[in-house]
């Protein structure tokens, strides 16, 4: 059995394995844990940051060892879906966003969705939670749209994002009152 099919096999069992060291951006292996001090005024890091040498993105890093599968895995240490957590201290800005992920009217899907900003680059210029989700390009007859200005149409790549485990519990808890 080769390497590949034993991390696929830890993978779907939800047994915790090391991380992989490589930038969510260019996949470069020139990636270096950022020190928690020196940071700009009024930004305060909690957690393990990661950079890239090459293409200069930084981000959040997993924990050195955790399940792949966010359906085994426990919330990270900052789930904006933890009791207590920063984002559910406003109550109004909390309850517009549970509205929005609230299932459709047809009982299909999600009307919003919810990914894990670990290992997502962050756009620092704009400043904390301005996070830089993996994007793939619109196509219409298997061609890219072009725009006016000549840039490429783009929107999520969920295939290459990590469903929030946080989320998920508090939809299987709604779940599960629902039916009881």
């Amino acid at each position: 059995m080769g390497e590949a099919r034993r991390k696929l096999d830890a993978d779907a069992c939800g047994i915790p394995r090391p991380r992989d060291d490589v930038c969510p951006s260019c996949r470069s292996r020139k990636v270096y844990s950022l020190p928690r001090e020196g940071w700009p005024d009024g930004v305060t890091i909690d957690c393990e940051w990661q950079g890239c040498s090459d293409c200069y993105e930084v981000w959040e890093a997993f924990p050195p060892v955790y399940a792949r599968d966010p359906v085994c895995a426990e919330p990270c240490d900052n789930c904006a879906f933890r009791p207590g957590s920063p984002e559910q201290a406003d109550p109004v800005r909390w309850r517009t966003l549970l509205e929005s992920l609230k299932p459709n009217p047809d009982g299909f899907g999600f009307g919003g969705k919810f990914y894990c900003h670990k290992g997502v680059p962050v756009d620092l210029t704009k400043g904390p939670g301005n996070f830089k989700f993996p994007q793939k390009p619109v196509l219409l007859d298997g061609e890219p749209i072009r725009l006016a200005d000549d840039t490429i149409a783009t929107t999520e790549d969920p295939a290459r994002m990590r469903t929030c485990t946080g989320f998920l519990r508090m939809v299987w808890a709604r779940n599960r009152k629902t039916k009881s």
